[in-house]
């Protein structure tokens, strides 16, 4: 399996490029070809290569037309989430690809003054904003960060609720979030709204939501899988799977082989917070996910019933070194209407057994939620969940494809986490 190694991409991107800005011309935006660097504003499809391209005021992909980001491509959105207004968001009714690479990722960032971690959840923009129409995003090697500005009155949002970093709403689109990483935002994550034939893999979250916020926060008629995932000090829940509205089909997601750590602390309502959390009629099957330090263990909760029967979930290791958190593994407060638990010790579980990371300390303090430099998340030889996952499912996907890319939805792996030993 691969290795964590989003700082390194995370540096790699601010050492090799600089905010630069040059006037708008005519051809600058749209027309289906190579789109000059410089400033974009209004409608814009083609193809953007390598550069930093400005931005103002919300862009536009229209319906029909694709927008294709290739590999060191840095959308600079300029704004200062102070209004909807003056947080621009890029809106998305056609298609998005952004095609990065380990090295040069493709960037949804602010200019580069303004990339600094004290400004972490100030929403400087409003998002990437994928309507009913979008039949397509997809990510790979993409880092997205510092958005979540104030929204305008819709279907989607209240006036002023912070915008979703990204926001899809078609229950036949596709939304691939593939080795990439969602960092640095003021509210949710990606957010599915409406459904989405899914995948979200071999990804990194962290520094998402500042009082609320989830890094994966799934809605109606969503089917897929979240897999091979870092969600490292989340606001409120790494993953939440939830049914909440009309979407066709059920909402279906499996959440598997994920890594997650320092989770649910930053959520202020009591009660709220955690690591997995399936609510309202959604299932999927939960395997082999590794939960430290975090404020609640797998949840279905009681007040938000979930497909309870459709849920198997088990070969879970947990960890805690707060004795209230090791409380919660299996919080009390998740019942049934009869008062009887919906999580509980599964057969196969692990629980408070150090899960021996190659280089990380797991008394690192619980709230910190910004990994640092030369944290390894692999798993020693003989760590406990080495040889301890199951294999005996699959994927709801095995491949996801739109505009020519087809991505391989990862298989279970025999290991409990997202990154295995090597």
């Amino acid at each position: 399996m691969r290795k964590f190694n989003f700082y390194a991409a995370a540096l790699l991107a601010s050492a090799a490029f600089t905010f630069t800005s040059c006037s708008s011309d005519d051809d600058n935006n749209g027309g289906g070809g190579n789109v000059e660097q410089g400033d974009l504003s209004g409608e814009v499809s083609g193809t953007l290569e390598k550069g930093t391209y400005r931005i103002t005021s919300d862009i536009i992909v229209p319906e029909g037309q694709e927008l294709r980001l290739l590999p060191g491509v840095i959308l600079a959105f300029d704004g200062d989430g102070l209004s909807p207004e003056t947080s621009p968001e890029l809106t998305v009714f056609g298609r998005l690809i952004a095609l990065g690479t380990e090295s040069e990722p493709v960037m949804f960032t602010v200019p580069e003054d303004r990339r600094d971690a004290s400004n972490a959840y100030e929403g400087f923009w409003g998002g990437i904003q994928c309507m009913a129409t979008c039949d397509a995003a997809i990510f790979q090697h993409a880092i997205v960060e510092y958005t979540g500005g104030p929204a305008r009155q819709s279907d989607a949002y209240d006036a002023g609720d912070p915008r979703y970093a990204i926001h899809f709403a078609n229950p036949q689109g596709v939304l691939i979030f593939d080795n990439s990483t969602l960092r640095n935002i003021a509210d949710d994550g990606i957010r599915p709204e409406g459904g989405a034939r899914l995948a979200i893999i071999n990804s990194t979250f962290y520094n998402c939501g500042e009082t609320g916020g989830e890094g994966v926060n799934i809605k109606d008629g969503t089917v897929g899988d979240v897999a091979y995932n870092l969600f490292y000090g989340v606001a409120t829940n790494g993953s939440k799977p939830a049914g909440a509205g009309d979407g066709v089909p059920q909402t279906d997601v499996n959440t598997y082989n994920n890594t997650f750590i320092n989770c649910g602390f930053r959520r202020v309502q009591a009660g709220r917070g955690g690591s997995i959390n399936y609510e309202q009629g959604a299932k999927g099957k939960v395997y082999n996910n590794l939960i430290v330090n975090c404020r609640f263990g797998t949840r279905m909760r009681g007040d938000r019933l979930p497909d309870t029967a459709n849920i198997p979930y088990d070969y879970t290791h947990y960890y805690a070194n707060d004795p209230v958190d090791e409380d919660n593994f299996f919080p009390s407060t998740d019942v049934d209407a009869n008062g009887n638990r919906l999580t509980r010790v599964q057969p196969n579980d692990i629980i408070q057994v150090d899960p021996m990371f190659v280089n990380y300390n797991v008394s690192t303090n619980k709230m910190t939620h910004t990994p640092e430099a030369g944290w390894d998340f692999r798993l020693q030889a003989n760590a406990p969940g080495v040889n301890a996952g199951f294999t005996g499912f699959s994927p709801n996907h095995s491949t996801l494809s739109a505009a020519g890319v087809t991505v391989n939805i990862p298989a279970p792996s025999n290991f409990i986490g997202a990154f295995g030993t090597n």
